[in-house]
């Protein structure tokens, strides 16, 4: 018997694989524009929920920094209070915050509309087709939605102990007395100040790059800040070893100078970075290239399109871990699958933030160690000169912005309350094709902390005052009629 005879073909617009809420929202979405979707659900949860782990994670950072908020109130003129957190209680609370705000994703409401879900095992059998069960499916377009899982290290002694990871931690419903966050990226250190700020002692070994890819500057500020809050970080060091123990854990330490050292904990959170959840099964016979530099991920364009041109990747899939962007990703695919003219993602124009208290916001060129081409400046202004920093006692903070000399911004990188509402404003900018001067023209609220921009505009413009020419042609034009 033919094999088209033995199996279901479906021939749907949309191919969504992977249903968790990036998936889920992609499909609803989908529909919304009347195309036909199968959505398929892996077995077991997809890893990596963008969206809800940044709801669990404001959440339990937002009670951290009431905390912190009721320790230090004299600054504002109040009673300083020492805090008792219950981690049950912002844990629930947390979870409770998740759970609002998650898509509606029972299987009855999206086969209402008109969603085709499948849940069984899925894996390509040639670059057109995807076998699920006993169905294929031959899609316009496919979409990786898989998710993306925290990297596991290789450290001896790592699978003989019991460990955190970023997923796994913020379940925890019980005061952690001494935890160890190994690793250097933004999730390490906001966890980090988080915990500490919730009255846990705190030890940050990066076991490599603190923050790479960050500016400089704003880097030092903020591990000077969090060193003050009482976080110790150990710049340079590594972990050389996990040592099991009856009691507590052990961890063998490199310092940066060479030295050995053993640090006691209670605790182990692993903060290496993330990684596509991607099996063999989805790329071999599809032919989906990985990055040559990046063997874990796939070679995409900023888009997300793979080397296949029928497959795209988005979210943790592609490499992107911050669920608006994921969601950016997203309306592309919809743009594309409808017909209409699709949009581009410019990585430069994507902005990168740490969400600590000071947070560190930056978009497009950050001033590095080789210094900056020939033509482009650098403008700074001070977050404590601001009347939103001063009212609100958040002095620490600065902005600088790199501009060629026409003005035209080539980058920005902050630190300091509401940097990341701010950098958002300036990407708004970016892409409207504003240039330094038009900065001068914001009109903000009263103490707003964006005020900084209108300060980089008005000294961009102090700098770059009209030529005795253009002051003659500017009032020969106002004499005539």
């Amino acid at each position: 018997m033919p094999l088209a005879d033995m199996v279901d073909i479906l021939k749907p617009d949309l191919c969504i694989i992977g249903a968790g809420a990036l998936g889920i929202s992609l499909a609803i979405d989908a529909r919304a524009r009347n195309l036909s979707v199968v959505l398929v659900q892996r077995p077991g949860d997809e890893p990596g929920n963008a969206a809800r782990d940044e709801a669990v994670r404001a959440a339990f950072m937002a009670s951290a920094a009431r905390a912190h908020a009721m320790r230090t109130a004299s600054a504002l003129g109040l009673k300083d209070t020492d805090p008792k957190p219950s981690f049950r209680a912002i844990g629930e609370r947390a979870s409770a915050i998740a759970d609002a705000v998650a898509p509606q994703t029972a299987p009855d409401r999206l086969a209402a509309l008109g969603v085709i879900l499948r849940d069984e095992p899925a894996a390509f059998s040639d670059r057109q087709t995807l076998r699920v069960g006993t169905t294929l499916v031959r899609a316009g377009q496919f979409v990786l939605a898989t998710g993306s899982h925290p990297t596991t290290p290789d450290l001896p002694g790592h699978d003989k102990v019991q460990s955190f990871n970023p997923d796994t931690i913020l379940a925890n419903m019980r005061k952690l007395s001494h935890l160890v966050v190994i690793g250097g990226d933004a999730t390490a250190l906001e966890l980090a100040q988080a915990y500490r700020r919730l009255g846990s002692d705190v030890t940050v070994v990066p076991h490599g790059p603190l923050l790479e890819g960050f500016d400089p500057e704003p880097v030092a500020i903020l591990l000077r800040s969090l060193r003050q809050e009482g976080v110790a970080i150990l710049d340079g060091a590594s972990v050389t070893a996990i040592l099991p123990r009856s009691q507590g854990t052990g961890i063998a330490i490199a310092h940066a100078d060479g030295s050995l050292d053993t640090l006691d904990v209670s605790h182990i959170l692993l903060a290496f970075g993330r990684v596509p959840d991607l099996g063999p099964e989805l790329l071999e016979q599809a032919r989906l290239k990985r990055d040559p530099a990046r063997p874990d991920f796939l070679q995409l364009s900023p888009q997300g399109q793979t080397s296949n041109g029928r497959v795209t990747a988005i979210g943790g899939a592609a490499g992107i871990y911050d669920a608006q962007s994921a969601l950016r990703q997203a309306a592309i695919v919809l743009q594309r699958a409808t017909g209409a003219a699709a949009g581009r993602i410019n990585p430069l124009l994507v902005p990168h933030s740490v969400n600590t208290s000071p947070a560190i916001a930056q978009i497009g060129l950050v001033e590095t160690a080789n210094g900056l081409r020939p033509g482009q400046m650098v403008l700074r202004a001070n977050a404590s000169e601001t009347t939103a920093a001063r009212a609100s006692a958040d002095l620490p903070g600065n902005t600088k912005l790199i501009t060629t000399s026409d003005g035209t911004i080539l980058g920005a990188a902050m630190i300091g309350a509401h940097s990341s509402e701010t950098i958002a404003m300036l990407a708004l900018a970016l892409e409207r094709g504003m240039g330094a001067a038009d900065l001068a023209g914001l009109l903000l609220p009263p103490a707003s902390p964006a005020a900084q921009l209108v300060d980089l505009g008005r000294q961009f413009i102090a700098q770059h005052r009209p030529s005795d020419w253009a002051r003659r042609r500017a009032a020969l034009r106002r004499l005539l009629p």
